[in-house]
């Protein structure tokens, strides 16, 4: 099975949702939000160590992470594969659920194919490795 995190900034119910659509596809992939897996607020110091050691994807729209030496770190040692979301100013909610979404059928394809950890980026035409 390969659990898929999704970080707060997405909300939980979309997770759940997401999870919801996934499902019937049988293909042993779960969504899931930080606030279900762990607790909400928890520092990303925290919960990469221990999502590393459960499965290594997480979907977030906080590319500082990978921005700061000591996470970008941690999500290499850890062996997380991450996806970022790059959205124009102004994106709101249903954007970032509608961009997740319009790509998600390669996310779960670069997720299959690819060994963690990796860092792509998710803009509104594309996806792109970092």
């Amino acid at each position: 099975m390969i659990k898929v995190l999704l970080d707060e900034n997405l909300s939980e119910y979309f997770a759940e949702g997401l999870n919801q659509l996934q499902y019937p596809l049988g293909d042993g992939i779960e969504v899931t939000s930080i606030a279900k897996a762990f607790h909400k607020g928890i520092k990303d110091e925290e919960w990469i160590p221990k999502w590393g050691d459960l499965s290594g994807i997480f979907i977030t729209q906080d590319i500082r992470i990978v921005t700061t030496k000591q996470q970008a770190l941690l999500l290499e040692k850890h062996k997380i594969g991450a996806f970022f979301l790059k959205c124009p100013k102004g994106y709101g909610y249903w954007h970032k659920v509608e961009l997740v979404v319009k790509h998600w059928p390669e996310i779960v394809r670069i997720i299959k194919k690819n060994k963690t950890p990796y860092s792509f980026f998710i803009t509104p035409r594309k996806i792109e490795r970092w």
